[in-house]
């Protein structure tokens, strides 16, 4: 992995070049679909931000890889399982950079310069958009936790939803969004370290290194994940 992060280093480096400014109607066009798109986030965080929002367990999602460059190394969510109404209802996170920029800026994105967005997502929506429109398989891995650990983990959700400054800066480097998934779990289990994988698909394998994930439900996949999506085991398995 760490020639693959080279790779990547020289790769952004190289497509950090000036980019034609925007025209007006391109820059507004822009800004306008931006702000649905950070209205939409906000919609969905002040889910968590509610005072009905509860965690009485925690998966560890991955998402097989996709055929698109930037699906290759797989993506990883965490579930927070009883936060919904049903099962289907729960919520999700992960983690994006608020690209603001109409022209990326690669060198930005990779060193160090947007704020972190946490996505909150509900678990059927993942399943329709992983598993149904891009047929990727979906695997979940429960990760126990206290009582006293969920409800800390709530809390430190909530704060970086309130203030996205205190995770840092996202960097493609240093604070990617899979290392921003492990600092969450970091911040009330002193066996994970944030700053051990760079990519999606080394979470589930470095987790089970250090303990932490035990339990795998079977795959989902699209010949059985109707059956299967909501299907949960009883809680003592999460920490209760």
């Amino acid at each position: 992995m760490k020639n693959m992060s080279i790779m990547l280093m020289i790769l952004v480096t190289l497509l950090g070049c000036s980019k034609e400014p925007p025209t007006k109607e391109e820059l507004l066009k822009f800004e306008t679909e931006n702000q649905k798109f950070l209205d939409s986030v906000k919609k969905m965080s002040d889910l968590v931000l509610s005072s009905d929002f509860k965690i009485d367990g925690v998966e560890v999602v991955y998402v097989q890889a996709g055929e698109i460059y930037y699906q290759w190394l797989g993506h990883v969510l965490i579930r927070f399982v009883g936060s919904g109404k049903s099962p289907d209802q729960d919520l999700g996170v992960s983690f994006i950079a608020d690209f603001n920029d109409f022209n990326l800026d690669n060198l930005k994105a990779y060193y160090g310069g947007y704020e972190v967005l946490p996505i909150i997502d509900k678990w059927e929506n993942y399943i329709n958009d992983y598993l149904v429109k891009e047929d990727r398989y979906i695997d979940r891995y429960i990760l126990p936790l206290s009582k006293e650990q969920r409800k800390r983990l709530a809390d430190v959700m909530k704060s970086w939803i309130k203030d996205p400054t205190i995770p840092g800066p996202y960097s493609f480097r240093r604070n990617s969004c899979t290392a921003l998934l492990l600092r969450l779990l970091a911040s009330v289990e002193e066996k994970i370290n944030g700053d051990e994988v760079v990519f999606p698909v080394e979470v589930v394998p470095y987790l089970k290194s250090v303990g932490k994930i035990n339990y795998r439900y079977e795959r989902l996949d699209k010949s059985n994940y109707i059956e299967l999506q909501n299907k949960m085991v009883k809680l003592e398995k999460y920490g209760q």
